[in-house]
């Protein structure tokens, strides 16, 4: 069992996520496809692998890329090989999803306040970090294993 300081963040992480969720629900961009964008955003992808990277259905992915390439924020273009089409976000993708980071750090802002929204930024930032190594690892075994 955890210590109840871990406890206590896993709830706080739950809560601000419901409240993202709900911020999300009263916009034109809805969680799910932020989640589309944050995997497209280093470079394009194929479908197959953002499914496998997200544990979800290719077909689930083609829902979220037809409803993010409507908006104008994913175009298709084709892979280097050739072989097949790959999906990358438009610049106005790109200023979309800044505009909603934007706000959900207002959000953040409102909920958490002075010096404690500080150090949660901060402490967020360092845990991202961390992570960042590992999950770009699992990535890449992933687009990997998709790829040969």
């Amino acid at each position: 069992m955890g210590s109840p300081n871990s406890l206590l963040a896993v709830r706080a992480i739950i809560a601000i996520y419901r409240e993202f969720e709900q911020t999300s629900r009263r916009s034109d961009i809805s969680m799910a496809q932020y989640r589309m964008m944050l995997y497209l955003r280093k470079g394009p992808k194929r479908a197959g692998v953002i499914a496998a990277a997200a544990a979800i259905a290719k077909p689930t992915v083609s829902l979220s890329i037809n409803a993010l390439r409507d908006k104008g924020w994913v175009m298709s273009v084709a892979d280097i090989d050739g072989r097949a089409s790959v999906f990358a976000m438009t610049a106005a993708g790109k200023r979309r999803m800044a505009r909603f980071e934007r706000k959900l750090g207002k959000l953040m802002r409102a909920m958490v306040r002075g010096q404690e929204f500080d150090a949660l930024c901060e402490a967020l930032a360092e845990a991202l970090t961390a992570m960042a190594h590992t999950r770009d690892q699992r990535l890449m075994s992933v687009e990997q294993s998709l790829m040969g």
